[in-house]
């Protein structure tokens, strides 16, 4: 492990121990999906609906990931067992793998270039690894396409950041470098829109160092709106192709403050660094206002021989360039966000007060113990949320029902009765923290999970596909809700009661 990075060369001894020990880190803290058997959410309908032989149909064009469409018909199309899952999500982590040196090499020589302090290469990219939206990309088989959108995100950002001087404002060889500064940006956008945020990370930390050149900053955004448009009538033209319409949740809606006003809480999220708050908890929001203000107190005196009115403007282009990072969610019908969408936000925040941080530590002893100690910290809670908040509470929910349905399945049943649990169980049972819809929540809550998960067990059981697509599968949330109905038990009928059978 080494802390300080000071040679300049592209490639050097400390930087290839440097990248061995991030894949030993990785490797550390997520080993257990290499042999962990579950299945969460929308890995239920996925795994049940990317089938030929399936009368129901899955497809992602609507929403505009092409590419993403294409790798799910591939991999949940293969995959005939919950097990083989195992190898869907081990496809994202190897995935990471091989984006983990071209994430450090990236911001290496941004690092360089913009003489940043030479400790944010290693730090930035540990965060990385340990931040909550990692932990969900290769623990959830359904988000295996995010390593393609969030590193070819920054790639597209980094050819247009690499090709401008920055002493004449002008770009080297447009030929070559705003084509593939397009390609790589349309790669990321037809797979995961909010990926693409990633494009704008190398602008932000030259805005860091420079806060008086604006025209990087200026042609950077421009190079993002400019492929946003591209985006879009590629995307209008792949559905006319395929005579299909966009999903409603895609729709563009220009509400300005509600949207700002809801860019608050992924932005509070980004605060809390590793940490995992409900998004609802008063504490959460306490810890970010004072993180937040602190940071803000600390660049402001750190700036303090710029004139206070350069020193607001910085801070209005800082958060204006942090709300076109998370434009992808910003500007559609639908008001969600989640741990998935912030990797780039994330990395924005952290880039802010980590240089501040590290610009206040004057000291390289003092730098080197702060980072080790931080370093340990975020290692340390990135193995609790993936253990205790995540992994553990939705393995023991998956062997308990799939135990009970196939103890009592048998050939005479068609109907399945399915009595969803409460969001909070695992809140009351475990005493974890819930974070949306990735943490803490159990796989069952979900209206759309019952029917596929239990049509998939009863297939695995029963060898006979036909079969469990003749079952009728109904689900109630809660026991109170199936009570009111008081639907009639026969022997055709097997009741599931998940919060009964996880309690036992």
């Amino acid at each position: 492990m080494n802390l300080n990075q000071s040679n300049n060369s592209f490639f050097s001894k400390k930087d290839l121990v440097n990248i061995l020990f991030f894949i030993f880190v990785a490797i550390a803290i997520f080993y257990p999906i290499f042999y962990s058997e579950y299945l969460y959410t929308d890995e239920a309908p996925q795994l049940w609906m990317y089938k030929k032989e399936s009368s129901e149909h899955m497809s992602l064009l609507p929403y505009g990931r092409y590419i993403t469409d294409q790798l799910y018909q591939w991999f949940f199309g293969n995959a005939n067992t919950i097990h083989d899952i195992i190898f869907i999500r081990l496809f994202s982590f190897f995935g990471w793998i091989i984006c983990i040196p071209i994430w450090y090499f990236i911001i290496k020589q941004i690092v360089i270039r913009e003489k940043l302090p030479s400790q944010l290469i290693f730090f930035s990219i540990l965060y990385l690894i340990c931040t909550p939206p990692f932990s969900v990309y290769v623990s959830w088989a359904s988000c295996l396409e995010l390593f393609i959108a969030n590193t070819a995100s920054l790639i597209s950002g980094y050819f247009l950041y690499s090709s401008i001087n920055h002493e004449t404002g002008r770009i080297n060889k447009p030929a070559i470098m705003i084509p593939g500064s397009v390609l790589f940006g349309i790669i990321s956008l037809f797979t995961y829109q909010s990926g693409f945020g990633c494009f704008l990370l190398p602008f932000l930390l030259h805005l860091i160092t420079r806060p008086k050149e604006f025209r990087t900053i200026f042609i950077g955004v421009i190079g993002c709106l400019f492929i946003y448009v591209v985006y879009y009538f590629l995307f209008k033209y792949n559905l006319k192709i395929h005579n299909i319409a966009a999903d409603d949740r895609t729709s563009i809606s220009i509400n300005i403050f509600p949207k700002v006003r809801f860019f608050i809480r992924p932005l509070a999220t980004s605060f809390h660094f590793t940490f995992l708050f409900n998004e609802k908890s008063i504490i959460g929001f306490i810890v970010y206002v004072i993180t937040f203000f602190a940071w803000l107190i600390a660049d402001f005196y750190q700036y303090r021989f710029l004139p206070f009115s350069n020193r607001l403007k910085t801070f209005a282009l800082t958060m204006f360039i942090l709300i076109l990072i998370y434009l992808p969610t910003l500007v559609v019908k639908e008001n969600y966000f989640s741990n998935r969408t912030l990797l780039a936000l994330n990395m924005a925040v952290f880039f802010l007060v980590a240089n501040t941080l590290l610009n206040a530590l004057k000291k390289p002893e003092t730098r080197t113990t702060i980072m080790a100690m931080l370093s340990f910290l975020f290692v340390l809670n990135a193995r609790h949320n993936f253990i205790q908040q995540y992994l553990n509470p939705i393995k023991m929910e998956y062997r308990q029902l799939r135990t009970f349905i196939e103890n009592n399945y048998n050939s005479t049943i068609n109907t399945v009765y399915f009595i969803r649990p409460q969001e909070d169980f695992f809140v009351r049972k475990y005493g974890i923290t819930r974070s949306w819809d990735e943490f803490g929540v159990p796989s069952s809550f979900f209206d759309w999970v019952p029917e596929f998960f239990v049509k998939q067990v009863v297939f695995e059981k029963t060898g006979n596909r036909t079969i469990a697509e003749k079952l009728t599968i109904k689900h109630w949330l809660g026991k109170q809700e199936y009570l009111k109905l008081a639907p009639q038990l026969s022997k055709n009928v097997m009741l599931v009661d998940a919060e009964e059978i996880m309690s036992r």
